[in-house]
């Protein structure tokens, strides 16, 4: 009987051992839900990162990464989560709820990214190659093996380098801190200083000069034909004037019209903010909003029929807004639907040319759609509010490859090491479509927060 209840006993002992290993070696079993995407999102507005109680992360480290995030150049929000919260097989379902409620949030294009313990996962609409960012999550994590807040610095960096069209954001190699790569580089860097090596630091120096300079050039670039834009707007605000004088009382009670002047002093304001090209997309904005309004208070004047809010016109969106769809391929490229104004639609249908909105690219005159990544948000600006219409507009095109991407996440292995000796690689990346228009975050400035 002695011997039975002991047999018993190291039964059950073992069956309790067993389940705390079952346990222990299975914490995503246990792993409580990711929060809602709403709060995340929520909370973005006020802090890029969002901590939820359990993540490995210390004081410190939520301090280095929350100051990268802040000082980066592109928007980047992450959140951190406590280990096995999300894995390879539903980070996208959730990676999903966080892009659509951006959406909803009238979001800013940004870069997210979400730290389930050690393992890094990332999805941006601010970068056009679809599944790029989950690759630039892998190269930061196998760049920084064991340092959780080297590899967020890394994958902010390159971020910030993609964002620009720096194809040097796939360079292999820590980008945590770009011109002081390590004790490694600085081994090399001392070698090559004994052996006349000075001239490596002038490379970089030249490099980085011309990079400025190519970004400032750029930037002038797109402000000028912003500018251009405003004036022309303020132009047809005063040609309009006087049908509204004419108008009498019946003038001064258009709503609309009061939307277009606040829309013009606005996009001046919003211009003569802008440090980088990526802030143009809030100036065209207003432009879009302030072209509609004027088309509504021309028609209001001449009792003609409420225009349709409708894309501006694909050729020119100094047109207005557009009246109906036309076929037309650009020289070289594939035929398909784009929203025209009366005169460039009735033009296309006859066979003419359309006046296109040419700017100047390295002292010659190409449309827009065709001057490089500096017009994105140009683009962006003007036609993201009118959901999918974008990628079906500007495929074919040079634009088209950077408005058609979606998401793309990366999660990797074992990922960052809480000890700092783990194993960082491993995993692999892949993409998912788009979700809530494919990037278009159109609309508001998130109830006036400053994203």
């Amino acid at each position: 009987m002695i011997h039975s209840l002991r047999r018993a006993g190291a039964a059950i002992a073992a069956l309790i051992v067993g389940l705390i290993v079952v346990l222990a070696l299975s914490p995503a079993a246990n792993a409580a839900a990711p929060p809602d995407a709403e709060t995340v999102v929520s909370n973005w507005k006020k802090d890029p990162l969002y901590v939820v109680s359990g993540s490995s992360l210390t004081s410190d480290q939520q301090t280095e990464i929350r100051d990268t995030l802040e000082g980066a150049n592109s928007k980047i929000y992450a959140v951190a989560l406590p280990d096995g919260t999300v894995t390879n097989s539903n980070v996208a379902s959730y990676m999903s709820a966080l892009s659509s409620a951006m959406v909803a949030a009238s979001a800013p294009s940004s870069t997210m990214a979400i730290l389930d313990g050690t393992t890094l996962y990332a999805a941006s609409t601010s970068i056009s190659r679809e599944g790029l960012a989950g690759r630039l999550a892998q190269l930061a994590v196998t760049a920084n093996t064991g340092d959780v807040v080297a590899g967020m610095k890394d994958f902010t960096n390159r971020v910030d380098m993609a964002v620009k069209g720096d194809r040097s954001a796939l360079d292999s190699g820590s980008q945590a801190n770009p011109g002081a790569g390590g004790t490694a580089a600085l081994i090399g860097l001392g070698a090559l200083a004994l052996v006349g090596g000075g001239g490596y630091f002038l490379y970089s120096s030249n490099k980085k000069k011309k990079r400025a300079i190519q970004e400032a050039k750029d930037l002038a670039a797109v402000k000028q034909t912003v500018d251009e834009d405003v004036t022309k707007l303020g132009e047809e605000i005063t040609a309009v004037d006087t049908d509204v004088t004419l108008a009498g009382e019946g003038g001064k009670h258009i709503d609309e019209w009061q939307t277009a002047l606040d829309s013009y002093e606005k996009a001046k304001t919003q211009l003569a903010a802008v440090q980088r090209p990526d802030e143009v997309r809030e100036v065209t904005q207003t432009l879009e909003d302030g072209r509609y309004a004027l088309a509504v208070v021309k028609a209001k004047v001449n009792n003609e029929p409420i225009p349709e809010r409708r894309a501006p016109c694909f050729f020119n969106p100094q047109h207005g807004p557009s009246v109906r769809d036309v076929r037309w391929a650009p020289t070289g490229g594939a035929v398909r639907d784009v929203p025209a104004c009366r005169m460039d639609a009735e033009a296309v249908e006859r066979g003419f040319d359309p006046q296109m909105r040419e700017v100047m690219v390295d002292g010659q005159r190409r449309p827009y759609y065709d001057a490089g990544p500096a017009y994105q948000p140009y683009a962006y600006g003007y036609y993201g509010g009118f959901g999918d219409i974008m990628t079906g507009m500007f495929i074919g095109t040079m634009m088209g490859s950077m408005l058609s991407g979606g998401f793309g996440y990366g999660g990797y292995g074992e990922g960052y090491s809480d000890a700092g000796a783990g194993d960082m690689g491993g995993g692999g990346d892949g993409g998912w479509g788009d979700f809530g228009g494919g990037g278009d975050f159109g609309g508001g400035d998130f109830g006036g927060g400053d994203w």
